[in-house]
């Protein structure tokens, strides 16, 4: 899976996307001081180029001094374990992420694309298939609660923002001092509920993908917190940097209706609702 070219989009911040088409992810590294972190990681099969090109950065054997994610989904966790384990450095994610760590289906954090396919895929497979499946996305050997007041250890200036919703433990990551703010899922611009965003990655700053979030409105009460803190740029995990009229249209897209109709050849069927 191809890594792009990294790219400095903020001072001591450095976008990486992993894969391309609708499989692209953004991962970041961010700098304190002499060291670095790494915050998502991207789907399992980019672990290999995603090490690779952070080692060509930093130097051959040198990775980050940790990995934060934003949520526990394959295409931001997915390289977690095998990158923690070769760098031998903790991945931290939000205390109500943890039971997701173990590479299961959970049925209480749930979203529709569990429900439609993943469960009665897994639940087809023979037990060993199954085991065999659920621990290539195991991390309960390296991962670690991010602390309750939202320090992030080791990025002083770095606050660990709840933005639950796409998951019940999704984090957005906010340094304060000139606005930045990593929002993964929380909100992209990229519009991932539509075909043409989809497939041609048309920009347009969206929600996450309904089909795959936990609680719809919970994650439309994310982004109006992600608003009242008046961010500068937007990192998203999916789609290009934002830094023109964010809290606008930020505030924008938390006053949309919660469930808008379905347009066909514009949104995808089947409308966000609360679960």
């Amino acid at each position: 899976m191809r890594v792009s070219e990294p790219r400095e989009i903020a001072p001591g911040l450095v976008l990486m996307t992993s894969g391309a088409g609708p499989r692209a992810s953004n991962l970041y590294l961010v700098r304190s001081g002499p060291a670095w972190a790494m915050v998502d990681c991207g789907w399992a099969g980019s672990a290999a180029p995603v090490r690779g090109a952070v080692e060509e950065m930093l130097g051959p054997g040198n990775g980050p001094a940790a990995i934060f994610l934003t949520h526990i989904h394959p295409d931001h966790s997915g390289a977690a374990g095998a990158l923690a384990r070769v760098w031998d450095v903790p991945v931290y994610v939000h205390p109500a992420e943890l039971a997701m760590a173990a590479g299961r289906y959970v049925p209480e954090f749930s979203m529709p694309l569990d429900r439609w396919f993943v469960a009665p895929f897994l639940w087809s497979l023979p037990a060993r298939a199954r085991r065999r499946i659920e621990a290539t996305g195991d991390i309960t050997d390296v991962v670690q609660s991010l602390p309750r007041d939202g320090e992030v250890p080791g990025l002083p200036g770095w606050v660990a923002v709840p933005t639950p919703g796409h998951t019940p433990g999704h984090v957005a990551y906010w340094r304060s001092r000139d606005g930045v703010l990593i929002t993964g899922d929380a909100v992209v611009t990229t519009n991932l509920n539509s075909v043409r965003g989809i497939l041609a990655g048309a920009p347009d700053l969206a929600g996450p993908p309904w089909y795959t979030t936990w609680n719809w409105k919970l994650s439309m009460d994310s982004v109006a917190h992600m608003a009242a803190l008046g961010p500068r740029l937007l990192a998203p995990g999916h789609g290009q940097p934002l830094s023109l009229g964010v809290v606008p249209r930020l505030r924008a897209l938390a006053n949309k209706e919660r469930a808008p109709r379905v347009t066909l050849g514009r949104r995808i069927a089947g409308p966000p609702k609360a679960v």
